[in-house]
């Protein structure tokens, strides 16, 4: 049987894809945000139901930079299963079934219940590959423009709905006038300081279909930064079998 420690460690050290695969002072009406924010969403909706495969790079500073491959399965923001790909770590997977997750060690005969906010490794934790919808989550209002890299944003500020628990309450979101497309998210703690932010550096299509091609996130809590390319992605019918590790039951699911 293998030792759990050193993995878990990695885990914690070295994913809000995969979602993570993670939009002016006077304040816009409601409709003008709402249709913003679904404008904005429509990449993450194409991909709802997908296969995957992620290049992560962690850098730290007095630290060796860590970087490493994932197949992704992704069904909705609720079933989500990453495999590791790296040398050392093949075998490895990381499964979430709504409010459980486990991770299944290569060697070992029952899978680790973890918290679903459990981090891949460095800045990338599993809501950066869900494929969340933040019109589904939150409501939103329109603050400000502001300019990224020649790009005018509107920057939208959203709040969790009522009856809604996402796992940042309050996000602020830059998107695109001209193309609509997400530029940059900060995250938010409850005290409204920045938890960690991602930037949307490039976007592509894969198989037909418009996705993020890169992120980039810094992690306010977490010194560093990680570095998302993505791959590849395609549509897919993914079974739920796949999103149950074997020897657990997904109590929480939904």
């Amino acid at each position: 049987m293998s030792d759990r420690r050193p993995a878990l460690e990695r885990l914690r050290l070295c994913p809000l894809l995969v979602l993570l695969w993670l939009s002016p002072s006077s304040h816009g009406a409601p409709d003008e945000a709402a249709a913003i924010l679904a404008r904005a969403d429509a990449p993450r909706a194409a991909l709802s139901e997908a296969r995957m495969k992620l290049r992560v790079t962690t850098t730290r500073t007095g630290a060796a930079a860590f970087a490493g491959e994932f197949a992704v399965l992704v069904k909705g923001p609720e079933k989500i299963r990453i495999e590791f790909l790296a040398p050392g770590d093949q075998g490895k997977l990381l499964i979430v079934n709504g409010r459980d997750a486990w991770l299944v060690l290569p060697g070992t005969k029952n899978p680790i219940k973890v918290p679903r906010s459990h981090r891949v490794t460095g800045g990338f934790a599993v809501a950066d590959v869900a494929r969340t919808r933040f019109v589904d989550d939150y409501d939103a209002t329109v603050e400000r423009r502001d300019e990224i890299g020649g790009r005018t944003c509107d920057v939208l500020l959203l709040r969790a709905k009522k009856g809604r628990d996402p796992a940042f309450p309050v996000l602020r979101v830059w998107v695109d006038r001209e193309e609509g497309r997400t530029r940059k998210v900060v995250f938010l703690l409850p005290s409204g300081k920045t938890a960690r932010e991602a930037t949307f550096d490039e976007w592509g299509t894969l198989r037909g279909v418009p996705t993020v091609a890169r992120m980039t996130i810094v992690d306010a809590l977490r010194p560093g930064t990680t570095v998302v390319d993505y791959l590849d992605a395609e549509k897919a019918v993914i079974p739920d079998s796949l999103f149950v590790p074997v020897g657990a039951k997904a109590e929480g699911a939904r």
